[in-house]
């Protein structure tokens, strides 16, 4: 069931564009880049379905998760050269969706020296990176997926 009120739900049922589209997904779970101001090349890992609490997740959600959150994790890593990978989870504004935010530290980046929660509530508090960089941090991470793939 999906929830009219919740942004996830939005762009899951495509209400709601996101620049770069979609960035991955598997059964259970799609990535695209994160629409508020936790810099370029962050990424929200977000469950297909309504769910509002990670004890609200089948099986199957809950197995794939890790393997998922790993190849985007890696995927900024290696195809936008962050130094360090945080993820988040911060379902704490109604109507909850379950969705994990992953973001980038870039090295040599002017940020104040922050780190980890620091870092996040820094960005917080600025702007979202235009489309047009969120739409070239998703393709970046779309290409390197693409090549991790096996050839068949």
């Amino acid at each position: 069931m999906q929830h009219p009120d919740c942004l996830a739900c939005q762009t899951l049922a495509g209400q709601v564009t996101v620049p770069g589209g979609t960035i991955a997904e598997n059964e259970w779970w799609l990535a695209d880049h994160c629409v508020s101001a936790y810099g370029v090349g962050a990424v929200v890992v977000k469950s297909k379905q309504h769910r509002e609490n990670l004890w609200d997740l089948s099986s199957a959600e809950s197995a794939s998760l890790g393997p998922f959150l790993q190849q985007i994790s890696q995927a900024i890593s290696e195809a936008l050269g962050a130094e360090r990978v945080y993820v988040g989870l911060w379902v704490d504004q109604p109507p909850y969706h379950v969705h994990f935010v992953v973001q980038p530290r870039y090295p040599g980046k002017a940020e104040l020296g922050l780190k980890g929660l620091e870092l996040q509530v820094f960005r917080s508090l600025g702007k979202p990176p235009s489309a047009t960089e969120m739409a070239e941090a998703a393709g970046k991470l779309k290409q390197y997926l693409q090549s991790q793939q096996p050839q068949t």
